[in-house]
């Protein structure tokens, strides 16, 4: 209500300015005249003269009036629309499927299956028997990515390298551990998410790693194991693999072939560390140089 009385008293003293500068009246209101000192007097030049003024002063007031009101209520209607803008958005985040199986985006900007399922405050409560000397005890078995999973998951290395996490960026290592590089053989006979699983942890960008699948293990392994080396520059499997049999002289037959291909793929590693698809490391890639 105060914007309309502000526009009606300006209206009405445009008005008064208009019928000054026409000469229907020859005086001013008291409240304008009224000055200490002698009377003022004022010729009907000047009074017109400063009427033009008073006239341009009210135009401008009015249109500043105008501009104020305007202004408000379109400052006011994109607030509003950005609030609804703002709260859409926000609830589509909100509600994007990401880790429970369906679509994520990695890094690269590609939709990915996101993150597997895995319960690992179940699996550190089925351990602690063992953890705590009892060996009698065994926690349960159980897969949580089978071989037709990993085959599928391979096809999009992207999305396999996102999803699993893997540590693909240099900026993940250390200048120590780029100065050293460490090249791994990894054999293995059985149960491909375990030996991923040992990969996984030990990976590096700048290291290299031979996987050697024994001979006698089913194709489904050696599928599996190298649909994943492909998605590594730094990863292959051994070939052609080893019969090898524990305790006998293959065994160091698998590891040579290892070692020869290493050196014909990567010339500049440091150390060579062996390992087999049960083990476990205890220190990090840093702790190791």
């Amino acid at each position: 209500m105060a914007r309309f009385h502000v526009l009606i008293d300006l209206i009405a003293f445009a008005q008064m300015v208009a019928a000054l500068q026409r000469g229907r009246v020859h005086a001013v209101p008291h409240c304008i005249m009224h000055m200490k000192g002698p009377p003022v007097m004022m010729t009907s030049r000047t009074i017109r003269s400063n009427a033009t003024a008073l006239v341009v002063i009210g135009l401008l007031l009015l249109l500043l009036f105008l501009y104020v009101i305007v202004t408000s209520e379109a400052r006011r209607r994109i607030a509003e629309v950005v609030s609804v803008s703002v709260g859409r958005f926000a609830s589509v985040v909100a509600s994007s499927p990401v880790d429970d199986g369906t679509l994520a985006i990695n890094p690269s900007g590609l939709r990915c299956p996101g993150p597997l399922d895995s319960d690992d405050d179940a699996d550190r409560l089925a351990c602690q028997p063992v953890l705590k000397g009892n060996t009698e005890s065994k926690p349960p078995r159980r897969t949580v990515i089978t071989t037709a999973t990993y085959l599928a998951r391979a096809q999009n290395c992207d999305c396999f390298r996102s999803d699993l996490g893997y540590l693909v960026s240099l900026e993940d290592t250390t200048d120590d551990e780029r100065r050293f590089p460490i090249a791994f053989s990894l054999l293995t006979y059985e149960n491909l998410e375990q030996t991923e699983r040992l990969l996984r942890l030990i990976y590096r960008p700048h290291n290299v790693y031979c996987i050697h699948v024994d001979a006698k293990s089913p194709p489904e392994l050696r599928h599996g194991l190298e649909a994943i080396a492909k998605c590594f520059d730094n990863v292959f499997a051994a070939d052609p693999p080893v019969s090898v049999h524990w305790g006998k002289i293959s065994v160091v037959h698998a590891e040579m072939l290892c070692m020869r291909q290493l050196l014909q793929v990567h010339h500049s590693w440091k150390y060579f560390i062996n390992l087999v698809g049960r083990d476990m490391p205890l220190r990090t890639n840093h702790e190791l140089v």
